[in-house]
């Protein structure tokens, strides 16, 4: 029976591969990594946690009081050094044979953040001393003849932690993934300049001197594509067109990049408020004031990140509290994991419960338009890949099913779904300069935008 809930770190797949491959010269004991105690029976079927080191523990108890203040807890992906193989006393007259973690200002650090939460003296940053158990065992001289085979050939090496885990225990249930905020999410910034390009091709207003700012300042690290401007002029006018038969007139923007329609919305007296990375708020910020002063005051640019509920406070200043809101974004979700799917959307569930109204997405958008998208435009989603790791059809929806069913467990309402084909009339690229083909036609078929509300109660 789980009666207790534990934050350890969680390491990408090339730790854990590195891991496994040192142990294999004990791989005749079989392993476990559960401590001696007595509310555990059965320690080897209950061994279900990942290899890894323990940041704090909890009673069950507190399950939700740990949630909501982890949500405070941000951190970049970082490096540990495992520098040497020990054993120390366990529970009941016990062995722990460990992997010992070489002093890290940045892990004590993140501890102290962790410490603040919920000072339990065990693990006051101070003086614990992180580890990673590899078996633990009351035969002592099974546990020395491992640490002896294990340091024959040891060399310290290094782990990546790539996110946090809070786990019940024992056995392990993953509870939530904690995933680093401030590191390759950045990564994903260059993408917005590849959408900038091809809307110099529409006639969408101030694209072009938005994209000629860019090109003088900002680096452009991928080939662009004008072929893009037919999908991407759909996408931003299909979500116009669903903005303004709402008559809703306040709009959050999130990773809103380098998009115009911040700038056209707030002159039409809407309150428009865009959420982004700091680089990219940066750049706006700047663009804004260089080439349209104007707008510098109504509209609304704040640094963040989507995952952070913290961030959507910052929001919140700007909103008249009894009116409805409008959440939108277009280019976000395709690159992140569905565990950071469902951050947002909760984060999104939120802001809708509090205020009213509507998320509208083309974020969803089902694998098959991948394949689409890959014949239209030859070597773009390889190139999005050269620029971010963030950029894998395994994050993507299956279907329409799929899409509902993983919006209606955080709570969602899927209203309605619109493919790009049906503002195809309004599109200038098309019907003006003829970027279009059979091609280019299929991306239009497959690719959708979905209006999301939350679920009526009761």
């Amino acid at each position: 029976m789980n009666e207790r809930i534990t934050l350890i770190s969680i390491f990408d797949n090339e730790s854990i591969i590195r891991i496994k491959d040192i142990l294999k010269v004990i791989n005749k004991v079989n392993l476990c990594k559960v401590p001696f105690g007595k509310n555990v029976v059965n320690r080897e079927e209950v061994d279900t946690l990942p290899f890894h080191f323990t940041f704090c523990a909890w009673d069950i108890s507190q399950e939700k009081e740990i949630l909501n203040s982890l949500k405070n807890i941000s951190f970049n992906k970082f490096q540990i050094k495992i520098k040497d193989i020990k054993i120390m006393n366990g529970k009941e007259n016990s062995y722990i044979l460990y992997f010992e973690v070489e002093n890290n200002d940045y892990l004590k650090e993140l501890q102290k953040e962790i410490y603040k939460i919920s000072p339990i003296e065990k693990y006051n940053p101070d003086n614990f001393k992180f580890h990673i158990t590899i078996h633990i065992d009351k035969d002592y001289e099974l546990v020395l003849k491992m640490e002896k085979e294990l340091k024959e050939n040891f060399e310290s090496f290094n782990l990546v932690v790539e996110s946090l885990g809070l786990y019940e225990i024992y056995p392990a249930k993953l509870i939530k993934n904690i995933y680093y905020m401030n590191d390759n999410y950045e990564e994903v910034s260059p993408t917005a300049i590849a959408t900038s390009y091809p809307r110099t091709f529409t006639d969408i207003p101030y694209e072009k001197e938005i994209y000629n700012w860019i090109k003088n300042n900002a680096e452009i690290k991928m080939p662009l594509y004008k072929n893009l401007a037919p999908e991407i002029e759909a996408r931003y006018k299909l979500i116009n067109k669903l903005i303004d038969r709402s008559k809703v007139k306040q709009i959050i923007e999130l990773a809103a990049g380098y998009s115009s329609r911040g700038l056209i919305y707030s002159k039409k007296g809407y309150t428009y408020i865009e959420l982004d990375l700091e680089s990219v708020i940066k750049n706006k910020k700047n663009l804004i004031n260089s080439i349209f002063p104007l707008f510098s005051s109504s509209l609304k640019l704040v640094k963040g990140n989507a995952l952070q509920i913290k961030d959507y406070i910052k929001i919140e200043e700007y909103l008249e509290p009894n009116k409805e809101i409008i959440i939108v974004n277009e280019g976000l979700l395709r690159y992140l994991t569905f565990e950071e799917k469902k951050v947002i959307a909760e984060n999104i569930y939120k802001m809708l419960t509090k205020y009213g109204g509507i998320w509208i997405t083309s974020d969803v958008t089902p694998k098959k338009f991948i394949n689409s998208q890959n014949e239209a435009l030859k070597d773009f989603n390889k190139n999005i890949s050269s620029i971010t790791s963030r950029n894998n059809i395994n994050d993507r929806f299956e279907n329409i099913n799929h899409i509902k069913e993983f919006f209606s467990d955080i709570g969602f309402e899927l209203l309605e779904v619109h493919k790009f084909n049906e503002v195809r009339k309004d599109l200038y690229s098309v019907n003006e300069l003829n970027i279009i083909d059979e091609k280019i036609e299929k991306t239009l078929e497959d690719a959708i935008v979905v209006v999301m509300k939350i679920k009526a109660c009761c």
